[in-house]
C-alpha cells in the first residue's frame, strides 16, 4: 500500500515536472505575425511565466536580428578567405575556376541575380518584422 502511494507520488511528480519543463519559455522566436505567442506550448508558457517568456523572446528576437544583419559581412569574409586561399594555392584556384565555369553554364546570371534579390528581400522583411516585434515586446515588458 505504501509502495503504491510512493509510486503514484513519483509518477505525479514526474508528470508535473515534465509539464513545467515543456512550458518553459522557448529560447527561439515563438511569435506569430502579430507578435503574439505562436502555438500551444508558447501560449502556455506566456500564460504561466509571462515576464520570463517575454524576456526570453526579446533576447531571441535580438539574437536572430543580429544574425541576419551580420550575414552580408560573414559572406564577404568567407569570399575574401576563399580568394586568399586561391592565391596561396594555385592548384586550388584552378579547381575552383573549373567548378565556377561549370556552375556558370548551369546557372544563368539573371536567374542567380533574381534568386539573390529574393533572398535579400526575404531577409530584409524578416529583419523588419523582428524589429517590430522587438519594440512591441520591449513595450510589453516596460508596463
Amino acid at each position: 500500500m505504501a509502495s503504491k502511494r510512493v509510486r503514484d507520488g513519483l509518477i505525479l511528480a514526474a508528470g508535473l515536472g515534465l509539464f513545467l519543463w515543456a512550458t518553459l519559455p522557448p529560447d527561439k522566436v515563438s511569435l506569430n505575425e502579430g507578435c503574439e505567442p505562436k502555438g500551444g506550448p508558447a501560449a502556455f508558457s506566456a500564460f504561466i511565466y509571462p515576464t520570463s517568456f517575454w524576456r526570453t523572446q526579446l533576447e531571441a528576437l535580438v539574437v536572430e536580428r543580429n544574425d541576419l544583419l551580420s550575414q552580408p559581412a560573414r559572406r564577404a569574409r568567407a569570399q575574401a578567405e576563399a580568394e586568399r586561399e586561391m592565391r596561396e594555392n594555385p592548384a586550388l584556384e584552378e579547381r575552383m575556376m573549373r567548378l565556377s565555369r561549370e556552375q556558370e553554364r548551369v546557372d544563368d546570371k539573371l536567374e542567380r541575380e533574381r534568386r539573390e534579390a529574393a533572398l535579400q528581400s526575404a531577409r530584409l522583411q524578416r529583419i523588419t518584422w523582428l524589429m517590430q516585434c522587438e519594440a512591441e515586446v520591449a513595450a510589453r515588458l516596460a508596463k
